[in-house]
């Protein structure tokens, strides 16, 4: 019998309105509320789960690391990228919209 290595990664997400000067201050008032655990995110907060092969996995090492399985991807990829929103582009491309448009007044 095989061995295989399945992820399950649950999502919890609230959302914190803050009154601030900026995006840091806030960023920065809600990290700090979060780390010192004055913000608990519990069940009721559920959002999401995903449950998937471990791409991390040894038995996937081989396949990840062939250029032509990397081709494909990336060809599949593109075509993914033209039917993506803006909202999703932006997590993907960089984290959040703040560094979005940072990265954007920096061009």
């Amino acid at each position: 019998m095989k061995t295989f290595e399945i992820e399950i990664t649950e999502t919890l997400q609230t959302v914190q309105k803050v009154k601030a000067n900026n995006y840091e201050e806030a960023y920065s008032t809600v990290n700090n509320k979060y780390k010192n655990e004055e913000i608990i995110l519990g069940a009721e907060e559920y959002a999401d789960t995903e449950i998937t092969p471990y791409l991390y996995s040894e038995g996937y090492k081989n396949t990840i690391e062939n250029p032509q399985f990397k081709n494909y991807i990336l060809q599949n990829a593109e075509k993914i990228l033209l039917e993506m929103s803006t909202e999703e582009l932006i997590k993907l491309s960089f984290g959040d919209i703040e560094n979005a448009i940072n990265s954007f007044k920096n061009t």
